[in-house]
């Protein structure tokens, strides 16, 4: 038996006994994509996506909110979870050094941006000596400059931290996915203009996609899943208010 098919074998075993699927998700709040803390049932955009990917493959899955570290090592040494979203080949190189996972297509298209005050906006790199971002995030765009020592990185513990710290002066820049911040603003009563994506300065386009070390059957149905529901996760995108 090949090696892919008693993989397949031992998924469908699972599944037939009503196993629950256990997938890590970020314990921290980055709503509207997700929020998850230590005490109420997690939301957001990938939450209500994986419930219905549940749903149209008839499982059950357990949610399981951990700190980002946490979460790579639970999942490629403790084998305590069996998938995990949102995750990139580009994010924790370091954690996931000789290990093998597979990960579907993209499930959700992101930019990741440099956001300043609205009076700061345009200034460009000479004024950003310190960049805020939430901890254990990698700050994909700004690499070149933090490895060269140009710019110092700063990190708290979610996203509204980061806007304090911004608003009070002791960061010069954050870096986070502008519709997060909007929301938030507007959470903390400080408008959704008060601090913008500034194009000049350093931002990627990346993606969230769902990843296992040990079902790759899985990881093939949620690609099916991302085809055939299509329109429907275009209206749950928008009830979310993302594009």
């Amino acid at each position: 038996m090949t090696r892919w098919l008693l993989l397949a074998v031992l998924l469908l075993g699972t599944l037939a006994r009503g196993e629950p699927v256990r997938v890590g998700i970020e314990a921290h709040d980055y709503y509207p994509y997700y929020r998850a803390k230590a005490e109420g049932a997690p939301q957001g955009y990938a939450v209500e996506l994986l419930q219905a990917f549940a749903r149209y493959q008839g499982l059950e899955l357990e949610l399981r909110a951990q700190p980002i570290n946490r979460l790579y090592h639970n999942l490629l040494e403790a084998q305590s979870l069996d998938l995990l979203f949102p995750d990139n080949p580009s994010w924790s190189r370091q954690a996931k050094h000789g290990k093998h996972l597979y990960y579907s297509d993209a499930a959700v298209q992101i930019v990741d941006g440099t956001l300043v005050l609205g009076e700061h906006r345009g200034q460009g790199l000479a004024r950003i000596r310190k960049l805020g971002t939430v901890r254990g995030f990698t700050a994909e765009a700004w690499l070149p400059l933090l490895n060269q020592g140009r710019v110092m990185l700063v990190e708290a513990q979610d996203i509204q931290s980061l806007i304090r710290m911004l608003e009070r002066g002791r960061i010069d820049a954050l870096y986070a996915n502008p519709e997060v911040v909007r929301y938030h603003l507007v959470e903390m009563g400080m408008g959704a203009q008060r601090m913008q994506l500034d194009q000049q300065l350093p931002l990627s386009y990346t993606s969230y996609h769902l990843s296992s070390p040990s079902q790759p059957e899985l990881i093939r149905r949620f690609d099916r899943f991302l085809v055939e529901r299509h329109d429907e996760l275009a209206e749950l995108r928008g009830r979310f208010g993302l594009r």
